[in-house]
């Protein structure tokens, strides 16, 4: 499925700001030669966190290894901290939801309509389900969010912001199996409060990160269906110079690499060849050191 046409986007607020989107079948067999079958594994492999995987297990609902395409969407402009969280997963297979909740203990409650199924979990407090039909969950944590999801899914990216429905559109690969789409002009603002907290090692007492976060304005990252194919990064930022200084940096911290990097205009490019070891570890890097 092309991005822009994975249905779960239909699911999205319009205030959203960042999508992570991964078809979990077509990726493992990219990332996972040994067909363990491992969706958690393979998403570590991308450089996501522990916690995150494992909140991610639990917001699917019937479990990664049952969920086609999922899609996380971070919505930062009505709220830094928490933000909002939303996950959309459309199961291999139709789910007996009466089976799901018996299993899982869940909690039927009504909100705005809608019936929402509260389940307790050892990340956070509570995570809310939505389910649409036999093949969509909708999950967050906060049961507020709610409100910004439509009750009959849009098409594809139509109700999505215009920068960041753009950015998939133009900037994210039309075959890859698992992306990233951001476009925010705040990035700073909202990453000064995440630094101050502790339980976050990725960027807590990183203040050096804010100046740089102000610079930014978007980024996308395209993991390609088939292994022949260059896994792409853009980054867009605010000016000429910005983007100037930051190829610069790049093109030192990946030197004798086989990492291309580039610039167009206020957009920096990183491709790197496909391979599953050290995936995460190129993404990873993106971010300086302290």
């Amino acid at each position: 499925v092309k991005p822009a046409d994975m249905p779960g986007l239909g699911y999205l607020p319009e205030s959203t700001s960042a999508i992570l989107a991964v078809q979990l079948p077509v990726l493992l067999d990219q990332l996972d030669p040994a067909r363990t079958d491992d969706p958690a594994k393979a998403l570590e492999r991308l450089g996501l966190p522990e916690h995150g995987i494992e909140l991610l297990e639990s917001a699917s609902g019937v479990g990664l290894k049952e969920v086609d395409q999922l899609i996380v969407g971070v919505g930062l402009k009505n709220r830094t901290f928490p933000p909002q969280f939303i996950v959309v997963a459309y199961t291999r297979r139709p789910y007996d939801l009466k089976t799901l909740v018996r299993r899982t203990k869940a909690r039927e409650m009504k909100r705005d309509g809608r019936t929402v199924y509260v389940v307790k979990t050892s990340l956070v407090p509570e995570v809310y389900w939505w389910a649409p039909n036999n093949r969509v969950l909708v999950a967050t944590i906060s049961l507020g969010d709610f409100a910004g999801v439509p009750s009959e899914p849009r098409a594809g990216i139509e109700g999505l912001r215009p920068e960041v429905a753009s950015l998939i559109r133009h900037a994210v690969a039309e075959d890859a199996c698992a992306w990233v789409a951001a476009s925010d002009d705040e990035w700073d603002k909202h990453l000064r409060l995440y630094t101050l907290i502790p339980i976050l090692p990725l960027v807590a007492g990183r203040t050096d990160l804010i100046e740089p976060a102000g610079r930014l304005r978007s980024v996308t990252l395209s993991i390609p269906h088939g292994p022949e194919r260059l896994v792409d990064v853009r980054i867009g930022l605010k000016s000429d110079a910005a983007a100037a200084e930051l190829e610069a940096s790049l093109t030192d911290r990946f030197h004798g690499e086989p990492v291309d990097v580039s610039r167009a205009a206020e957009t920096v490019r990183i491709q790197t060849p496909f391979h599953p070891a050290g995936l995460g570890s190129v993404i990873g890097r993106l971010v300086p050191a302290k």
